[in-house]
């Protein structure tokens, strides 16, 4: 005999298959007040989800740009307009507010419910903050490695309920560089790199995105083999003695009467590096400092263009 349901049943049904179907929404919601530790090691509470949010970081202007809906960002980063490096020139047009951390009363004035600093801010002008402002004040982690990176999105999706959307970003990341990963994976020999900015002399050695770049893209960075670390100032000689497969150049000249391009061919052109690898082979190459120079999660396009460089018969 067929069993009758009553309508009052059919509704409880209803509801409850509702709920477990909000489960996993919810289980991703970041809960408020929330706690996570900073690049200085303090421990940072946000009380309710903030709507006023305000940063002084190129790097965590692109993490929230990405992740957080403009109306609730009410300052961006003098950087953030910045065509040679910023990612985000087209979705900073959302937000009107610019700051850098001089502008201690503007930045006041602002009324921000959550305000994200650089790690390197002088401690003066972090303390004139922590003076003026009464909400959360969060210092962005050194970004020097890829993990940092991704804990640094961990730590803003958190402050900022954006849980999903945090999670998401860091799967990008992932696939981005399993893709390169698998294509770089058999190699038998890979290409020595040298990150060479021209206007300072200057490389990247250890402890840098640059050395993180390099790792992630299958090839080797020359400079840290070299037993260099950070961004230490080259000479010829050193460039000569190292003789890399690869010399990459920066995309922003910052010279009003040069391009990049013309200082790649003053290199090339140069007689003590005629005889160079990287020369013969064509190799001195420019690559986007929007994604070399980036400490955000747009690091991944770098290691992408960089491996694509290095091993163009891998990525047809």
């Amino acid at each position: 005999m067929p069993m009758k349901f009553s309508k009052k049943l059919i509704a409880i049904v209803v509801l409850i298959t509702f709920a477990v179907a909000l489960i996993p929404f919810y289980s991703h919601a970041a809960d408020f007040p929330v706690t996570v530790k900073d690049g200085k090691g303090y421990s940072i509470t946000v009380k309710q989800k903030p709507q006023r949010i305000l940063s002084l970081a190129l790097q965590t202007d692109e993490i929230l740009l990405n992740m957080v809906s403009a109306n609730r960002i009410v300052g961006l980063s003098i950087f953030a307009d910045d065509k040679n490096n910023s990612n985000v020139v087209n979705l900073a047009k959302n937000v009107k507010g610019r700051y850098s951390s001089n502008d201690i009363e503007k930045i006041i004035a602002a009324k921000p419910d959550l305000v994200i600093v650089p790690y390197y801010i002088d401690k003066s002008k972090y303390d004139l903050l922590k003076k003026g402002l009464k909400c959360p004040i969060y210092v962005s982690l050194n970004p020097n490695s890829i993990e940092n990176i991704k804990q640094e999105i961990i730590n803003l999706s958190k402050l900022t309920g954006e849980i999903q959307k945090g999670q998401a970003l860091i799967k990008y990341m992932d696939d981005k560089i399993n893709f390169v990963q698998k294509k770089v994976k058999y190699l038998r020999k890979k290409k020595y790199v040298l990150f060479y900015t021209y206007y300072f002399n200057s490389t990247y050695g250890k402890n840098t995105t640059q050395h993180e770049i390099a790792k992630y893209a299958g090839v080797i960075n020359i400079a840290a083999v070299a037993g260099l670390k950070g961004w230490p100032t080259i000479s010829k000689e050193q460039i000569l003695e190292w003789d890399p497969d690869i010399i990459v150049i920066p995309s922003a000249s910052y010279n009003p009467k040069k391009t990049s391009q013309q200082y790649v061919e003053e290199f090339k052109k140069d007689p003590a590096f005629k005889n160079l690898k990287a020369v013969k082979n064509n190799s001195v190459i420019i690559l986007d400092d929007r994604h070399v120079q980036t400490v955000s999660h747009y690091i991944v396009e770098g290691i992408y263009d960089l491996a694509k460089a290095a091993y163009p018969y891998l990525f047809k």
